[in-house]
């Protein structure tokens, strides 16, 4: 299960809108200063996209939340992306050398392939994400902020 602590922004009735707590891309490395990775995340800065899910529960700004993920969906998700278009490409090449097609228009016709997969991965993705890809609240700390009493 992939965790990720969020913070509840507003409640909407069945809806609530949370904020991911998200640490720095390397901040225990100790590459930090000469990595990849860290130098696109110090480029690009923190960016915060709300998270909108389906709830039963009402809950208060403040509130912590743990939600979880199952790791298969993220597998799925991900050979779904990235698998599609590269199986799409190696289909149609083979499908233009077994035609005996000339070397250039193999590699259009490979090229069409990727993009037919990429297409239809995205349609499935798009329906992948409403079924797998919805977070599970697992734990939740009622607003950390007060205390009983006050």
């Amino acid at each position: 299960m992939i965790t990720e602590a969020a913070v509840v922004k507003r409640c909407d009735g069945r809806q609530v809108e949370l904020e991911l707590q998200r640490g720095s891309t390397c901040a225990g490395c100790d590459l930090n200063q000469a990595c990849g990775t860290g130098a696109l995340g110090r480029l690009l800065g923190q960016r915060r996209k709300p998270l909108i899910i389906d709830t039963e529960h009402e809950y208060a700004p403040g509130d912590r939340l743990l939600l979880g993920l199952p790791e298969s969906a993220l597998v799925k998700v991900s050979l779904t992306i990235y698998g599609l278009p590269l199986l799409g490409m190696v289909v149609a090449g083979l499908l233009a050398v077994l035609a005996s097609a000339a070397e250039i228009l193999v590699v259009l016709i490979a090229i069409i392939g990727f993009f037919c997969g990429y297409k239809f991965a995205t349609y499935l993705t798009q329906k992948l994400e409403q079924d797998l890809l919805v977070p599970h609240i697992i734990e939740i700390e009622v607003n950390p902020g007060t205390t009983a009493g006050s």
